[in-house]
């Protein structure tokens, strides 16, 4: 059924992802709270009615006490139980000597609690537990609101959607295919070249060759004994591999790795909302210490409704959503155009990139359509054999496409090797019918380097030390890649990092408009280096595949993986770009700084809502009831501001783009 649909231009879209589609619950803990801070409320207020109702003639003192130990006996549940996660959150800060969104709120809280606890007991007044039990239910509506709207911005695509649907499960010599959360501990399943290790595993046969650049973005494989541990996400380099499940796939080590958030840099990165709230919380206690002091001495009567007011209405909590939400949708939106970012952070410092680099094979050339010739002596029905199973091993671009064409007109029984050895940025190696056969550069050979005139890349091939000749490649770049670079020219600083030999340096010069910052032959750890260096004169987004770019994309302040299916990316990087839609790259860097403006913006007018309503708290004009309404209104507002403007911005830049018109073409063809 796949090929069928694929023949005919609608190629599905299969992943683990679509197996595994929960819908997130508000949590059970915050409905109850607003429950019991509702309930409590309501009776609060009916019970303070004689109190209101009344007018100039008082409230015998005896019912106003009683009325009055009933609501203090009410709202001790909304104030322990209820409102015990802004307490609790301001005390834990509090010890840190730092301060953080719930300190205003819990100082409101206490003082309104204090205040109506004297006034009942010592007084003999009514005291103001139904301003209290009001503020916290509608703070716990704002935050209920909150936490739906943040649901509904939950990213498109995580870990899961890059992992198969389907693993080979091995039992009894004899392999079925079953869904990937079936697989179950002490379970062994296959693992071939190139395919990705699903969950924490031990070997039981096989040379273990494994690449963990998917985890770590270091690129050297590590040999791995029979009986050792292997990790998920390591990604097998050699011959196939049996391997018996330690963890389930939800449990394993994997499963951290692409939202996780990488702790030296979240040390080190202090956003501007957590600077402007800090700053803002603090301006906002002295405020009202200022507005309780000028009280005090002026009308003491009205001192505990412009503190209280003070605190309430001018909680910085809109400050704190900006981002999130706004990266946050941005993020999901992004998503739809093929491309997928880490986390918030990561678009952050996209928005700051000035100089990008990029990397050639696998990144500005796209798979399909590539003109192969073989120059050189005639090959034999051994040789045929001997690449196909040698590039079958390899993920490597060049590989692929050469084992597409040989393969396509050979067909024969599989071929396999005994050995398999890869040397990022030079070649290929394997053994064959105990003959040794090796795909790669000139330099991978020892022979001279090739023609720096020729436009193609030369793969060269060697059957037991005997270079018989090799295969022209001519890469087919994405399509509009020059109006791409000429639009990315004029905003950023560009780089080109190639391994490939200098056979297309006119052609890159030209592309780029430029002869510095152009290098060819550059290993691995060699394109890190330079990456490294480029850091120090500005913000630097490395883009790759992902195959021997992860050093370099993890050295970078940004790094793209292109890929061109979904088993083909790296944690090493921030985010990943289908290889479909790279046409859309500038587009992509525009919506990035725009969506930092939308959330500086929101600041803005997140600025003016609550100088407006601290100029009316200050006055005493404020009840903590009013106060209590218009801060969880702020925070929505803000939430709806920065959601619009991110959806506005996204339909401005790619209603009209070439990305728009490359879907419907491919639903066309």
């Amino acid at each position: 059924m796949v090929e069928q649909l694929a023949s005919i231009g609608y190629e599905p879209e299969l992943n683990l992802k679509d197996t595994s589609k929960k819908k997130t619950k508000t949590s059970k803990t915050l409905i109850y709270q607003i429950g019991v801070a509702g309930f409590c409320f309501g009776n609060i207020m009916l019970l303070s009615f004689p109190e209101y109702l009344s007018g100039k003639q008082s409230v015998s003192s005896n019912y106003r006490l009683f009325f009055g130990i009933v609501n203090f006996t009410l709202v001790l549940p909304v104030l322990f139980f209820s409102a015990r996660d802004y307490i609790l959150s301001a005390l834990r800060v509090a010890k840190r000597r730092q301060i953080n969104m719930d300190v205003p709120i819990t100082l409101g809280i206490l003082a309104l609690f204090v205040r109506s606890t004297y006034e009942i007991f010592i007084e003999g007044g009514g005291g103001y537990m139904d301003s209290l039990s009001a503020l916290i239910f509608f703070l716990l509506i704002g935050k209920w609101i909150q936490q739906r709207t943040y649901q509904n911005l939950s990213f498109e695509r995580d870990y899961r959607s890059y992992f198969p649907i389907a693993v080979q499960k091995f039992s009894a010599e004899e392999e079925e295919s079953i869904p990937i959360e079936k697989l179950q501990v002490n379970d062994q399943f296959i693992i071939r070249s190139g395919e990705l290790i699903p969950t924490d595993a031990e070997l039981i046969s096989g040379q273990a060759e494994i690449d963990y650049s998917f985890v770590t973005g270091e690129s050297d494989p590590v040999r791995v004994e029979q009986g050792k541990k292997l990790y998920a996400g390591g990604r097998q380099r050699g011959p196939r591999l049996v391997l018996k499940a330690l963890k389930p796939v939800d449990q394993s080590y994997l499963t951290s790795l692409w939202n996780k958030d990488d702790q030296s840099i979240e040390n080190d990165l202090e956003t501007l909302a957590d600077k402007v709230g800090k700053k803002f919380t603090w301006a906002v206690v002295g405020i009202a210490l200022l507005a309780g002091i000028y009280w005090a001495i002026v009308d003491q009567s009205v001192m505990l409704n412009a503190v209280s007011a003070v605190l309430i209405v001018a909680c910085p909590c809109a400050l704190a959503l900006s981002f999130p939400f706004a990266f946050g949708n941005a993020i999901r939106l992004m998503g739809r155009k093929g491309f997928y970012l880490k986390n918030t952070h990561a678009l952050t410092r996209m928005a700051d990139i000035d100089q990008i680099v990029f990397d050639k094979t696998g990144t500005l050339t796209r798979k399909g359509n590539t003109n192969i010739k073989w120059l050189g002596d005639e090959l034999n029905d051994l040789d045929l054999q001997a690449i196909i199973a040698l590039t079958k091993e390899s993920a490597h671009p060049l590989s692929r496409h050469i084992h597409g064409e040989i393969s396509e007109n050979n067909r024969s029984e599989e071929a396999r090797v005994s050995e398999f050895k890869e040397h990022p940025g030079k070649g290929i190696w394997a053994r064959y019918s105990s003959c040794i056969v090796k795909l790669g550069s000139a330099q991978f050979m020892n022979l001279e380097s090739p023609d720096s005139e020729e436009l193609s890349s030369k793969v060269f091939y060697s059957f037991n030390g005997t270079v018989k000749g090799f295969f022209l490649v001519d890469k087919n770049y994405h399509d509009g890649l020059s109006e791409l670079i000429s639009d990315l020219k004029k905003k950023f600083r560009l780089f080109l990092i190639s391994g490939d030999s200098d056979g297309e340096r006119r052609r890159m010069e030209s592309l780029f408009g430029q002869k510095s910052g152009i290098y060819f032959k550059k290993l691995p750890h060699e394109k890190a280096e330079i990456v490294k260096k480029l850091n120090q004169s500005g913000k630097t987004a490395m883009i790759g595949d992902g195959l021997n770019d992860a050093a370099a994309l993890k050295a970078s302040d940004f790094g793209i993986s292109v890929a061109d299916d979904i088993f083909r990316f790296t944690p090493a990087s921030d985010a990943i770009l289908s290889s479909e839609n790279f046409s859309a790259l500038n587009k992509l860097f525009d919506y990035s700084k725009a969506s930092l403006r939308i959330v500086k913006w929101s600041f803005v007018f997140s600025f003016l809502y609550n100088g407006v309503g601290l100029f009316f708290a200050v006055q005493g004009l404020l009840t903590p009831v009013i106060a209590a309404i218009l801060m969880p209104l702020s925070s929505v507002t803000v939430v709806l501001f920065v959601s619009l403007g991110t959806h506005f911005q996204f339909n401005k830049l790619f209603k009209t783009s070439d990305l728009a018109k490359t879907d419907k073409n491919q639903v066309l063809k």
